[in-house]
C-alpha cells in the first residue's frame, strides 16, 4: 500500500546521470547536445513546452533496514510518465535514484556532465542532491515513461526540490553539496504549470471493494459534464441501509486532469493501463466527437472493455464511440435530439431510434440515451435493471427528483 508521505512530489523529475548498474551492462545512452549551453549555464527549454510538466504517480513507498547520517531511510517506487515535449525545471532529490526507461526518449543534463539521451531499455542512477538541469522529452508525438526508485531520508518533505527553492534559503545538506554561493543561475521564467499524482489519494481506489459491481465512467477532454456527473449521483448512493452497492470510478487515457466542456477539472481514478475490470462502461460524448472518435487509443478501450463489461452505456454523441468500436452492431441505440441521422449514416451497422420521441433505449447489454439530463434517465433504468425497483425509488428520493418534475415558483 501506498503510504500518505505528504512528500510535496513537484513534477519537476528525474533526469539522471547514466553509470554501470551493478554488474550489468553499461548504459547506452548517446551524447545528444540538443540544449547547447555552457558548462556553467542551465539549458532553458523551448517555450512551446513551458507548460507541459510530466505526471509523477507515487507507486509505493516502505521502510528499509539501513541509516545514512543517522537518519532512517525509505525506499519509494516511483513512475513518471513525459507527454510529447514535456519537461522539467531545475531541481535536485534528497535520495540516490536508480531506475529504468520503459518508453521513449528522455533527454537530460546534470551539473558538469554532457547533456545525453536516454532511450527505452537504458537504466540510469544519480547521487542524491545533485542538480538536475535538462530532463525532456524531445519527440513531439510520443510519450516518455520511467520507472524510479528512490532511497530517501524517511522524513523527507519533498521527493523533489526546485532549484530555486535552495538557492533562495541557502540551505545546506548533511554533505554540504548545496551552498546558496555555489549555485548555477537558473533563467527566470513563470512558474510551470505541475501535476503531481498519487494513487494513495484516490478514495474510489483506496475504498474499493472486489464484492462489489464496478461503475467505470470514461473522460477525456471536454467530456459533457453532466453525462458524467449523472451516473455518478445514480450508483454511488448507498441503499436504505447506508450500505454501498457499486464501486464508481473514472477511467481516462492517463492520470493528467481532465477539463470537462463546463471548464471544471477532473483527476481520474484509473488510467487505461490499470483499469480494473468494469460491471458496466459508461461513454459520454463532447462537442468534438470527431477528435475523439479519431483516438485509437480511445476506441481500442472502449471496444476491449466493453466487450468484458455486463453493460455499456452511451449518452448523447457517445454513440459514435460505440459504434466506432463495434460493440452494438445490430442492437437498437439512440443518441442526442437531431443527431441520429447522423449516427446511422456513419455506421450502418446500428439499429438507430428515433430521437425525437426515444430518450432511452436499453437492447441486451446496450444501454443509451439522448445525453444531458436524460443521462439520469440512462443510468436509473440501468440501476433497476442492476439491483430493483426499491432501490431505485430509494436513489430517486435522495435525488429529490419529484420536485424537480413537480415545482412550484
Amino acid at each position: 500500500m501506498i503510504k500518505t508521505l505528504q512528500l510535496a512530489l513537484s513534477a519537476c523529475l528525474l533526469s539522471i546521470a547514466t553509470v554501470p548498474f551493478g554488474d550489468g551492462p553499461q548504459v547506452h545512452g548517446q551524447d545528444a547536445p540538443l540544449f547547447t549551453a555552457k558548462p556553467d549555464e542551465v539549458a532553458s527549454p523551448p517555450k512551446s513546452a513551458r507548460t507541459k510538466m510530466p505526471v509523477v504517480k507515487v507507486l509505493r513507498s516502505d521502510p528499509v533496514s539501513c541509516e545514512s547520517n543517522g537518519k532512517s531511510m525509505s525506499a519509494s517506487l516511483i513512475e513518471v510518465t513525459f507527454a510529447p515535449l514535456a519537461f522539467s525545471p531545475p531541481h535536485r532529490h534528497p535520495g540516490e535514484v536508480a531506475g529504468y526507461v520503459l518508453e521513449g526518449t528522455l533527454e537530460f543534463k546534470i551539473e558538469g556532465k554532457t547533456q545525453q539521451v536516454l532511450r527505452a531499455g537504458d537504466t540510469f542512477f544519480e547521487p542524491a542532491m545533485i542538480l538536475h538541469e535538462v530532463a525532456r522529452n524531445p519527440d513531439p508525438e510520443k510519450r516518455c515513461r520511467i520507472s524510479v526508485t528512490m532511497i530517501h531520508p524517511r522524513d523527507a518533505q519533498q521527493l523533489t526540490i526546485p532549484e530555486r527553492e535552495l538557492t533562495n534559503s541557502g540551505e545546506v545538506d548533511d554533505r554540504g553539496a548545496i551552498a546558496k554561493a555555489a549555485a548555477p543561475s537558473v533563467p527566470p521564467q513563470s512558474p510551470p504549470e505541475t501535476c503531481t499524482i498519487n494513487l494513495g489519494d484516490s478514495s474510489n481506489r483506496s475504498e474499493f471493494d472486489e464484492s462489489l459491481p464496478t461503475i467505470g465512467v470514461l473522460l477525456f477532454d471536454s467530456v459533457l459534464m453532466t453525462e458524467v456527473t449523472a451516473p455518478i449521483d445514480v450508483f454511488s448512493k448507498p441503499d436504505e441501509q447506508g450500505s454501498r452497492q457499486f464501486n464508481v470510478v473514472t477511467v481516462a487515457k492517463s492520470y493528467q486532469p481532465i477539463a470537462m466542456e463546463s471548464g471544471l477539472r477532473v483527476l481520474p481514478d484509473y488510467s487505461f493501463e490499470d483499469c480494473p475490470e468494469l460491471d458496466v462502461l459508461v461513454v459520454s460524448s463532447s462537442y468534438d466527437m470527431e477528435t475523439i472518435v479519431a483516438s485509437r487509443e480511445i476506441i481500442e478501450f472502449v471496444r476491449t472493455k466493453g466487450e468484458d463489461t455486463k453493460f455499456t452505456m452511451s449518452n448523447c454523441a457517445g454513440a459514435h464511440l460505440i459504434g466506432a468500436s463495434g460493440l452494438a452492431n445490430g442492437r437498437k441505440i439512440v443518441t442526442y435530439i437531431g443527431g441520429g441521422e447522423l449516427l446511422q449514416t456513419h455506421y450502418p451497422e446500428l439499429r438507430v431510434q428515433d430521437d425525437s420521441r426515444v430518450s432511452f433505449v436499453i437492447d441486451g447489454k446496450m444501454v443509451s440515451s439522448n445525453g444531458n439530463l436524460a443521462s439520469y434517465i440512462s443510468a436509473l433504468e440501468l440501476l433497476e435493471t442492476m439491483t430493483g425497483k426499491g432501490h431505485r425509488e430509494f436513489v430517486e428520493s435522495q435525488l429529490y427528483l419529484e420536485r424537480l418534475k413537480n415545482y412550484e415558483r
